[in-house]
């Protein structure tokens, strides 16, 4: 009797209550929102950085792992047994890894040059499937191949930018204004990747700039296929060496900095330039079933191979295990903030009608209900205020993250910024039930905390005195 009691006294005025149970909604509706929105960003973080960056597990020789010098590697046999019979792994790729100046005929940077075993690394690594121009070290050429990111040709100037007519023909569509504000710079060629921005930033409204200028950018950009790298690194024995090599394949990921550091040739051709022998590898990449099984083959594989060092990708990492974390204690805090807002307008409605209903709860007194039985049901009415909204702000965000789980939310307006720090621009939010589970305990606490000075206000009325008010 006393939950019906407290639903009816609910809706005794359903303007006030309906303005609080929107608000909660809204309120949930964004912080569930930016929860599933932060969720998506981390477990996308996780994802690309075990599938491009680092694998599941690496194997090194211990004294690698000190400085990276090239004479630091290990047998690649030997563990390549062990992981032909270990369960739960789903490739393997030895890998050889050296420090090189690489020089073009424009530019000269350093780069981490990893020398692969295409067929192997394809079932490990994401690269392969990251390409945007040529292909993964395929084919039998006379100049070694290397594959280069996307960042890295930028700063080794092995890309121009023009802006042909069909790529104007193509904008235009797109937005007419914009076809007629880039016809000055048609036919005309850029060296590099800021010129053309400043070029853009002259002839382009402020709006049209700031929504385009990254897409035409990217839509101008020729990279130099089949360029020159001259890849100067230390051999084992002290020596420096260097090898031509030419880019057969650029890719592209979701972080900048990986992009900009990363190159990949031949295992052969690598070991063959820097004279390292190649039954050695100084790195073994290994790709699990799952992050939690990576774990276990680690333990695994540290206890039957004690003279090398075994790392599982949180070890490897360590910034990435804590992102799962940090995304869930963010996502609190937004919900925390907001329903702690929503609790001062739950407060002041529940109070508002504690103050109205002074002689009723006198009568109630009156006629026997105790002080109990009053201050529950003030608070059961706070409760059914704010899970009704609650509720409907659970069932407004799960629809909203249902559609865009699966098209994704396109932040590309600051992409440069996200991938910068290795965060992809386009999301897809996600919501675990355990979130869900704490979202509504938070929402139950909210409701009971709100109620808590309204329903003491009401146990101090004097029944007597309570009749008394009109």
């Amino acid at each position: 009797m006393l939950v019906s009691l407290s639903w009816r006294n609910v809706w005794r005025n359903p303007t006030r209550s309906m303005v609080v149970v929107v608000a909660v909604a809204l309120g949930l509706w964004g912080g569930v929102t930016a929860m599933a929105l932060i969720n998506g960003w981390v477990k996308q973080r996780i994802a690309d950085s075990i599938q491009n960056e680092i694998s599941h597990i690496q194997i090194h020789n211990p004294d690698f792992l000190l400085n990276e010098e090239v004479d630091k590697t290990f047998n690649f046999d030997s563990v390549a047994a062990t992981l032909d019979s270990t369960k739960g792994v789903i490739g393997f790729s030895g890998r050889l890894k050296v420090f090189a100046m690489a020089q073009t005929d424009r530019a000269n940077s350093g780069l981490v040059v990893l020398g692969v075993k295409p067929t192997s690394e394809r079932s490990i690594s994401g690269i392969p499937n990251k390409l945007i121009l040529g292909s993964f070290l395929e084919g039998d050429f006379k100049t070694p191949s290397i594959v280069l990111g996307k960042k890295a040709a930028e700063e080794l100037k092995l890309v121009n930018y023009e802006l042909t007519d069909s790529i104007a023909q193509k904008l235009s569509a797109m937005e007419p204004r914009l076809g007629e504000q880039i016809q000055t710079l048609v036919g005309r060629r850029y060296r590099t990747r800021s010129n053309l921005i400043n070029a853009l930033k002259a002839e382009l409204e402020p709006a049209l700039f700031n929504h385009y200028s990254e897409t035409i950018t990217d839509s101008c950009a020729s990279f130099r296929l089949n360029g020159p790298v001259v890849l100067t690194f230390q051999t084992p024995y002290g020596e420096l060496h260097s090898a031509m090599f030419r880019v057969r394949g650029i890719y592209r990921t979701s972080n900048t900095a990986f992009d900009a550091r990363m190159a990949y040739v031949n295992f052969d051709n690598l070991a063959l330039a820097a004279n390292i022998n190649p039954s050695q590898v100084h790195e073994v990449a290994i790709l699990c079933n799952g992050n939690t099984d990576a774990v276990n083959v680690a333990k695994t594989l540290s206890a039957t191979h004690q003279n090398l060092k075994v790392r599982s990708w949180d070890e490897i990492s360590p910034e990435i295990a804590l992102y799962a974390a940090f995304g869930d204690f963010m996502g609190m805090i937004y919900v925390v903030i907001i329903l702690f807002a929503l609790a001062f307008g739950i407060i002041n409605t529940m109070m508002m009608s504690v103050l109205e209903r002074y002689r009723e709860f006198g009568m109630l007194m009156a006629i026997g209900m105790n002080r109990l039985r009053v201050f529950s049901m003030i608070m059961m009415e706070s409760v059914f205020l704010t899970l009704t909204g609650g509720v409907a702000g659970i069932v407004l965000s799960t629809g909203f993250i249902k559609i865009f789980a699966r098209t994704g939310i396109d932040f590309g307006m600051w992409a440069e910024g996200f991938e910068a720090i290795g965060y992809s621009s386009v999301v897809y939010p996600e919501i675990t039930t355990s979130n869900y589970v704490l979202i509504t305990v938070l929402v139950v606490a909210t409701g009971i905390l709100a109620s808590l000075w309204p329903a003491r206000r009401a146990l101090k009325l004097n029944p007597m005195q309570a009749l008394r008010v009109e």
